[in-house]
């Protein structure tokens, strides 16, 4: 074994448990934030619609790297300073949570009407409608898009290198840079063959959990 191997695997392992525990605050974020708006959006309140509507919107329609160098390099200039990690996991969250309220929105609204109108007859009050009725019929619809949202959101991880968060991409890249200053060999394909075997290893399964899910569901 090279003698270069076990250092750059200890620090690629640093960079991986990083990027694993920013994807989970992200994705639990991302969920709990996008089930709540998106359940909103289905209120009959056109000025709650308007107030979700325009936080989806914006959020939806941003690049994730864009968020990423406002929350990290314009909030500083009126006082607001975040740490890397800070910064990537509310960027990733904000992201998130605007795509995921629009898919629970669509799994709430293909639940058929009458399964509304017969609860509704039923005397049960809104959230009682959508705690018993609604939402346990439009998670089924919804698992194969959260599932796909929840593969984005581990990809999209990688992006928190540019304000220089120490996720995987990032400790790959300097272990590249300081093996060139050192011995003057990158051994760049052997690192990031191992940076695209990881995210290979985890993101193949559930997307072909999402495939499954959805031929199923069907």
């Amino acid at each position: 074994m090279p003698a270069w191997v076990p250092p750059v695997a200890t620090y690629l392992a640093t960079g991986l448990r990083t990027t694993a525990l920013l994807a989970a605050i992200s994705i639990g974020a991302s969920i709990a934030i996008g089930v709540l708006l998106g359940t909103l959006l289905t209120l009959p309140s056109r000025l709650v619609r308007a107030v979700i509507r325009a936080y989806v919107e914006i959020w939806r329609g941003l690049p994730i790297i864009i968020i990423l160098f406002f929350i990290f390099f314009v909030l500083p200039i009126i006082g607001l300073t975040v740490e890397t990690f800070t910064a990537a996991a509310i960027g990733l969250s904000l992201w998130g949570s605007a795509n995921m309220a629009e898919v629970v929105r669509g799994a709430v609204q293909s639940v058929p009407r009458g399964q509304t109108e017969a609860a509704a007859a039923l005397g049960l009050p809104w959230p009682a409608r959508m705690r018993y009725v609604i939402l346990p019929q439009a998670t089924r619809r919804a698992l194969p898009p959260l599932i796909g949202l929840v593969v984005n959101l581990t990809q999209q991880t990688s992006l928190a290198a540019v304000i220089g968060l120490l996720d995987i991409l990032e400790a790959a890249q300097r272990s590249i840079e300081r093996l060139t200053l050192t011995g003057g060999d990158t051994h760049a394909v052997p690192i990031l063959g191992g940076v695209l075997v990881v995210f290979f290893v985890i993101c193949l399964p559930l997307t072909m959990l999402s495939r499954w899910l959805e031929r199923r569901l069907h």
